[in-house]
């Protein structure tokens, strides 16, 4: 729109009558609105971000840009950029005032929001108008008269440019396409000069990109060329969805020049976010798929500040590692994982670039080294000054963790001779220990997370631009592994620029300890992460570690199973073919006809989503008898109560306080009667929830905000409130609360579970080196346990390192067993009787209840 004669051109649903069709045409031929000869200059909308201050973010603030494509001036008294959003007639207004000059950008600000990273260039003016995220209406209209029309609105008088985006039901043509909190609706080649290089948003969805070799760039960004963008009047052709890339409006046409340093500054947000930077000097250290690396050759020499930096261009960029190159752009904060990461710290990075390629092959900077003879990080993530890092001033790189790799954000650093943590992931991480050194060290060659050495020195390498080898704990990648230093997923990482060679340690899977004569063994399994009705080999596999690895423990308590359809029926609960072929397939590798007991789930109330996953037990008949009592359902909860004068469960197996909101959205703890030489246990199998939804380590908030603490203690406090009620009907009844805690050792969750000595840890039994069910990202971490009543307080345990530390798993944690000393009743009879007693034909393994009498 804005040409000097233009064809009506709009967007109506079919479901508007033909009636309304006519009108609007004979309105377009009788107007005299856009398009006549008296238009003074050619002004189009150019941009319409309505994602700001929004989760995921970049920019605080929504914003229109307009663009003069003519040769004259505008002056803007009396128009207005107006919003309404679809299927509304109220128009909100934001008057404009100054002028625009041939070929001068204008930056109109609108509302803002709680989130986002990056605050707007200085403004041209500033509204207040709340800009829809994916869809709406915006109009340049030379009046400050709010609009009143719902459909039709490019024919009313006065409007000289529309762009209407997502489910708008009005726009010139189509309309273009949806918006989000970190994409704007840009008009298609709007060229911005620096010198003779350019950057133009083509076709691209993520973002604008362009190279030009220049040998001479000049400073500044002079402004639009003569192109000024596409204008067809038809939005969908028009205008591109992609990365917002607000201009300096008139006070900062011509941006500003920088180096990196000065760009990055002495904090974790730049102190020229927002701003436009020329002329900054850099040598390309490493080519991404959206963006490449670069680094100052001439560094200042300020430990603080990083000299490197990240530079988007949306699609492979035209430059080679080693180029000498000059770089224009936008200076923004980009936080990774959208909105889901909002937790996470900011990159800082230039977008909108104009590159320009002066040199070929210079030298590298030389890596900064991590680690023994190099920089060390300091032991404290964060020492000082809690809350949010990024609106705080103090910035400690040689007393905060945190501080310390922010300053080598983008730049070229080196590790030398590290020893792996963590085995290698599938999405292509390898936690390692630089030259080995740190501790608390594990038994087995990892690194023990506790709650005053969250192990710092630790670093990520990530396969983002070579493949790493597949390694487990205790490996170790001989030489020097150099990379760039980025942040996503809530830590830092290192980009490995080549792929190191490994040595390997050697490590073996562990097997459980044999059981004494008169030990019940129980165990806790996750098998979150096999799919028990799919290929048959990572059954197989989990088969073999509960047959040779745990010695086919008498009871397991079976975490996150799955229903059976794996997620493609919602409302399918079902998961008789998944205990099936766990059960068969521990037969077919040498172990025990296994029995289960389990209750489906109501749908999608689990904390699973679609794939609708519980906990339950397996049991060996030969071995241990299970009690069903009741009609177990998801809904009913069971209850402690004297039945023929000692203590039982009101439905076995039952679940737990299932109207309590500590198990909203959650897995629900499951309880069971079992009689083993002739006296009942109780074993109670749970997931607590885990702290995936917590903030990460290494985030903006420190100490990091954990909300699920908060859950896990209401969930630990309703099975400790379970298991009091069958203690006060006998103070020596047996009881073990067995699976994922999801906490660590020492925490206030296992405070409320073992406070006064109700129940005990047995793992505090255990070596330090030997406390951990799982590594997160190289921190070996005790999750999982067995707790045990007074009367089994003669139990150990055993956390056999058999998954964990291994690439090749079934599963990211290593199961525990524990060992519970059960004297034999005065007269046992039953399966139990006997330890070598083979089950009776009542006791055949299956999944319907035979209720014990």
């Amino acid at each position: 729109m804005g040409k000097t004669l233009r064809r009506p051109s709009f967007f109506l649903p079919s479901a508007v009558p033909a009636l309304l069709v006519a009108l609007a045409l004979t309105a377009t031929a009788t107007s005299s609105t856009v398009g006549t000869a008296s238009t003074p200059a050619d002004l189009v909308i150019s941009q319409v971000y309505g994602g700001g201050g929004e989760p995921g973010s970049i920019w605080t603030n929504d914003y229109v840009e307009l663009i003069n494509r003519g040769d004259e001036p505008v002056d803007l008294a009396g128009w207005s950029i107006q919003y309404a959003p679809p299927r509304n007639r109220s128009w909100a207004v934001t008057a404009l005032s100054g002028r625009v000059p041939a070929g001068g950008r204008y930056l109109i600000a609108e509302a803002g929001g709680r989130n986002g990273t990056t605050r707007l260039p200085p403004a041209d003016v500033k509204g207040s108008v709340d800009l829809g995220s994916t869809s709406g209406k915006v109009a340049l209209v030379k009046s400050i008269a709010p609009l009143h029309c719902v459909a039709s609105c490019t024919t009313v008088e006065g409007v000289r440019d529309f762009v209407g985006y997502g489910s708008a039901e009005d726009a010139e043509g189509r309309p273009a396409p949806a918006l989000s909190s970190t994409t704007a609706a840009i008009r298609r080649d709007i060229k911005v000069s620096s010198g003779r290089g350019t950057s133009s948003i083509e076709d691209d969805p993520g973002g604008p990109a362009g190279v030009e070799n220049d040998q001479n760039p000049q400073n500044g960004i002079a402004g639009l060329s003569s192109g000024g963008g596409v204008d067809t009047d038809d939005n969908s052709a028009d205008f591109v969805a992609a990365t917002p890339s607000p201009p300096g409006g008139q006070g900062d046409t011509a941006g500003r020049t920088a180096r990196i340093a000065d760009i990055q500054g002495r904090s974790h947000m730049s102190p020229l976010a927002g701003r436009l930077v020329t002329s900054v000097p850099g040598v390309v250290t490493a080519i991404g798929r959206t963006g490449f690396w670069m680094q100052d050759p001439i560094p200042d020499n300020d430990p603080a500040t990083s000299d490197g930096l990240f530079v988007f261009t949306g699609t492979a960029p035209r430059v080679q590692s080693g180029d000498t190159v000059q770089v224009a752009g936008t200076v923004t904060e980009y936080r990774p994982g959208g909105s889901s990461g909002s937790g996470n710290l900011t990159t800082t990075e230039l977008i909108r670039p104009t590159v320009s390629v002066l040199t070929n092959a210079a030298r590298r900077p030389v890596p900064v080294l991590i680690g023994p003879g190099g920089r060390t990080p300091p032991s404290a993530i964060r020492t000082d000054a809690p809350g949010d890092v990024e609106g705080n001033r103090l910035f400690a790189p040689t007393l905060n963790a945190l501080d310390f790799y922010e300053s080598l954000e983008g730049m070229l650093v080196r590790v030398d001779n590290p020893v792996v943590l963590g085995p290698t992931s599938l999405n292509g991480q390898l936690p390692v220990l630089p030259s080995g050194a740190g501790s608390p060290r594990t038994a087995r060659g990892g690194l023990r997370y506790t709650p005053t050495d969250p192990n710092s020195e630790r670093v990520l390498l990530d396969d983002l631009l070579t493949p790493l080898p597949v390694a487990n704990v205790g490996d170790q990648l001989p030489g020097s592994i150099e990379g760039v230093l980025d942040y996503g997923g809530g830590d830092f990482r290192l980009h490995v620029l080549t792929t190191p060679g490994s040595r390997s340690a050697k490590l073996k899977p562990e097997t459980a300890k044999a059981p004494k004569p008169g030990e019940l063994t129980v165990a806790g399994i996750d098998v979150g992460s096999v799919n028990l009705t799919g290929e048959p080999e990572p059954v197989k596999q989990l088969a073999g570690t509960i047959v040779k690895n745990l010695r086919s423990p008498d009871v397991l308590a079976v975490e996150e199973m799955p229903d059976d359809d794996g997620g493609t029926d919602p409302d399918q609960v079902n998961a008789v073919r998944g205990w099936t072929a766990l059960v068969n397939g521990i037969r077919a590798a040498g172990g025990p006809r296994y029995a289960y007991r389990q209750i489906d789930p109501v749908a999608g109330r689990d904390g699973s989503g679609p794939e609708n996953r519980r906990v339950g037990f397996l049991y060996d008949p030969a071995r241990v008898s299970f009690v069903d009592r009741g009609t177990p359902d998801a809904t009913t909860a069971t209850t402690a109560e004297l039945i023929d004068g000692e203590p039982g469960l009101t439905v076995s197996p039952g679940r737990i306080a299932t109207s309590s909101p500590a198990f909203n959205d959650a897995r629900k703890s499951v309880a069971g009667e079992f009689k083993f030489r002739g006296r009942t246990v109780f074993v109670l199998a749970n997931h607590f929830v885990t702290a995936s939804g917590d903030d990460p380590l290494f985030g903006r908030v420190q100490p990091p905000h954990s909300p699920s603490v908060q859950q896990r203690g209401s969930q630990a406090a309703a099975v400790r409130t379970f298991v009091d009620s069958i203690l006060a009907l006998d103070p020596d009844a047996a009881v073990a609360v067995v699976g994922g805690i999801s906490d660590v050792e020492n925490s206030a969750t296992l405070g409320l579970l073992t406070g006064g000595g109700v129940l005990s840890d047995p793992a505090g039994q255990l070596g330090a080196g030997d406390r951990y069910t799982t590594l997160v990202e190289g921190n070996a971490m005790l999750l999982d346990h067995v707790l045990v009543s007074r009367s089994l307080s003669g139990s150990s345990v055993d956390v056999v390192h058999a998954q964990s530390e291994f690439a090749a798993r079934w599963t990211d944690h290593d199961p525990i067993v524990g060992y519970l000393p059960v004297p034999a009743a005065s007269s046992p009879s039953g399966p139990e009787a006997s330890e070598s007693e083979e089950p009776k034909p009542s006791e055949e393994p299956s999944g319907e209840p035979s209720p014990e009498k």
